[in-house]
């Protein structure tokens, strides 16, 4: 085969059961070494479309091509030369053993006439080797656990070998190890150069793994791209209905999600800047952000965990590369947000000679309130002169200072905005 040649090219697939559409004009291209994770909620038709792409399931409309050539034109073992199926259950026979199983996957390299040879039962072994299974070649499958079963049918995908392999949720009601393990093969089999489409339910572990994503929403293709480019948070608030922020995990280093209850949908309860910096404020522009505010940020540097919390949640701020001197540029457009705000938010943050002027912009807030979760000493490395500036802000007459705890049920309860106005009362 060519090296050129799609593993894969399905065009336009349509499909209709019992009068309802279930795909509308779905296109997709699998190119070799590809690990493709097909994922959408429930009821998208991401089984029917690994189905309909085999021939499983008739197509209203559609055609479908196999390295080059049209699967219509394939005889049944043709076909599972080129691509073999993975259902999301299987219902194993007593009796059969491990290796019993992993050996019919043998079937499409063997004539009517023929039997297994020495070589198949030497390529079977090997998968089961692979796969960690070994073990099990002359176990009756019925007395493994579902894990087990699980890699012994990877087994038997792999000595099929078809550089075409489709996947339908696998890893469904496994543990996370077994789950693991599954993506790995499928990582390993990439690499091989075999082409992996699987449909796949778990996010992150489609973020992690696969090299690309399809998602699917109410019969169409949504998305498609690489794994940072179809998980935004709106295509999976599109999708899943889910509100979402979509951010790198600075542990892993893989592509993460954090799901919440969203109260954004209702009128904006009001406009907060919070002045942050070296992890103070992450926590703070989380939980408002979940509570429905609109928020921006001060100056934030690349690669503070308070960055990269703005970013995942799509919060505005001022960005700098890290050790970069601040210019009084900066300042000023942190002075100007902060004089957009209902409220300001100065954080528990630590102060040095390069973010000082974070104190001078509370002190010009006409509504503020200091975070204030560890004595202020503790947190001044300027001889002083930060401490002389932190005098005045709490002193000021619109400003209340609160521990973080405190904040947050102020938050929560909606009570952001009363203090403004309290203090504009007061005020006057």
């Amino acid at each position: 085969m060519m090296k050129d040649v799609l593993a894969l090219e399905a065009e336009n697939i349509t499909v209709n059961l019992g009068g309802r559409k279930v795909l509308s004009s779905c296109s997709l291209r699998a190119k070799r070494g590809e690990f493709i994770g097909i994922i959408g909620p429930n009821g998208a038709g991401k089984s029917t479309l690994l189905k309909s792409v085999l021939g499983f399931i008739p197509r209203e409309q559609g055609a479908v091509a196999m390295f080059g050539q049209p699967v219509s034109s394939l005889s049944a073992k043709e076909k599972a030369r080129l691509a073999v199926y993975m259902q999301q259950s299987v219902q194993l026979t007593f009796g059969f053993t491990g290796l019993d199983v992993v050996m019919a996957g043998r079937y499409p390299h063997l004539r009517w006439w023929q039997s297994e040879s020495k070589e198949d039962r030497r390529i079977a072994l090997a998968c089961m080797e692979f796969t960690g299974t070994a073990c099990f070649k002359d176990t009756p499958v019925h007395q493994l656990s579902g894990g087990e079963r699980q890699r012994v049918l990877m087994a038997k995908v792999l000595a099929q070998e078809a550089p075409l392999v489709l996947l339908d949720e696998p890893t469904a009601s496994l543990d996370l190890v077994y789950q693991e393990e599954i993506f790995r093969y499928c990582q390993d089999m990439g690499r091989q150069g075999k082409s992996v489409l699987m449909v796949v339910h778990d996010l992150r572990l489609a973020a992690k793994f696969c090299s690309r994503l399809i998602l699917l929403k109410q019969g169409e293709i949504l998305a498609d791209g690489l794994p940072e480019e179809v998980l935004t948070s709106q295509n999976l608030e599109s999708a899943y209905g889910l509100h979402s922020a979509v951010y790198w995990n600075q542990v892993t280093g893989n592509l993460d999600i954090h799901t919440y209850v969203s109260e954004s949908q209702q009128a904006s309860k009001g406009k907060i800047h919070i002045l942050g910096g070296g992890g103070a404020a992450g926590e703070l522009m989380r939980k408002l952000h979940e509570y429905g505010y609109v928020l921006t940020a001060g100056v934030l540097r690349q690669g503070d965990t308070d960055a990269a919390v703005a970013d995942a949640f799509g919060i505005p701020y001022i960005s700098l590369p890290p050790f970069h001197k601040v210019f009084s540029e900066n300042w000023e457009e942190n002075k100007r947000k902060s004089g957009q705000a209902d409220v300001v938010v100065l954080a528990n943050i630590c102060y040095g000679m390069q973010n000082i002027k974070n104190l001078e912009i509370a002190l010009q807030a006409q509504n503020l309130i200091v975070i204030e979760d560890t004595p202020f000493f503790e947190r001044d490395f300027t001889e002083g002169e930060a401490w002389q500036l932190y005098q005045k802000v709490v002193q000021h007459p619109r400003s209340l200072v609160v521990s973080t705890e405190q904040f947050l049920k102020m938050a929560e309860a909606d009570e952001l905005l009363s203090f403004s106005s309290n203090m504009a009362g007061a005020g006057a």
